[in-house]
């Protein structure tokens, strides 16, 4: 089971008020007046932000990346694709088999979930820059249930694929590797003296990073978040 609560659960109660999706739809409009040029935007903030991640792509030594014909496609394609999963806001059931393939041939080719987050980020940086001044509060919490709903199932996906792959990979684990493991659980054991406090700083951390993430759990609107008992049992 992933360590994020399924969004997906509160799909229809929370992202897809009508309000919500009139206004993830309407300002996507003004997206899909240039799907390319602002699918390469998002793609080139991604690369902006994690340099590593274009290593995952066939396109990583074009020059200039900006014009490559492989990245225009690319990003075409994703456009299309979240063009086609907003259409289904308030359907989002009909769309996740397609998600959770999607998620799963990332897995393969090294996307983490990580990668999500900074997706996420970027996203919403291209909206931004699209919207300018109708990029207001409303608009931009809307944006965020949306996309935790998308990457929740997407990132699900991936976890289960991953789960899956380690324990066959496990009996081939080199004996040199003996040391780490050691490393590993001593460390942890310093970590153990106080797991409630410890995890509470994590998901800090997660959401200091990633304020969409937080948009993923059930103790979302809890004041003050660190004091939260629903927080707490879950750290």
């Amino acid at each position: 089971q992933s360590v994020m609560e399924p969004a997906l659960v509160q799909a229809s109660a929370v992202l897809h008020s009508s309000r919500c999706k009139m206004l993830v739809e309407e300002t996507w409009g003004a997206v899909a007046k240039d799907l390319e040029g602002n699918g390469v935007k998002l793609f080139l903030r991604i690369f902006e932000i994690s340099p590593d991640a274009l290593q995952l792509f066939k396109f990583k030594d074009d020059e200039p990346l900006a014009e490559s014909a492989a990245l225009r496609k690319h990003a075409l394609l994703f456009m299309s694709v979240l063009g086609k999963v907003i259409t289904c806001l308030d359907k989002v059931e009909t769309v996740v088999p397609m998600l959770r393939d999607l998620g799963e041939k990332h897995a393969i080719v090294g996307v983490t979930p990580n990668h999500l987050i900074i997706m996420g980020n970027s996203l919403f940086w291209m909206l931004k820059q699209v919207l300018g001044g109708a990029w207001n509060q409303e608009v931009k919490e809307a944006w965020i249930e949306a996309y935790a709903s998308v990457q929740s199932v997407f990132q699900d996906s991936m976890l289960k694929l991953t789960s899956d792959i380690a324990p066959r990979n496990r009996s081939k684990t080199p004996k040199g590797d003996d040391r780490n493991q050691t490393l590993v659980q001593e460390t942890w054991r310093l970590v153990e003296k106080d797991l409630d406090a410890h995890g509470i700083k994590f998901f800090l951390k997660i959401f200091e990073i990633a304020p969409p993430a937080l948009k993923l759990f059930s103790f979302k609107d809890e004041v003050p978040l660190e004091k939260s008992p629903g927080m707490q049992k879950h750290a």
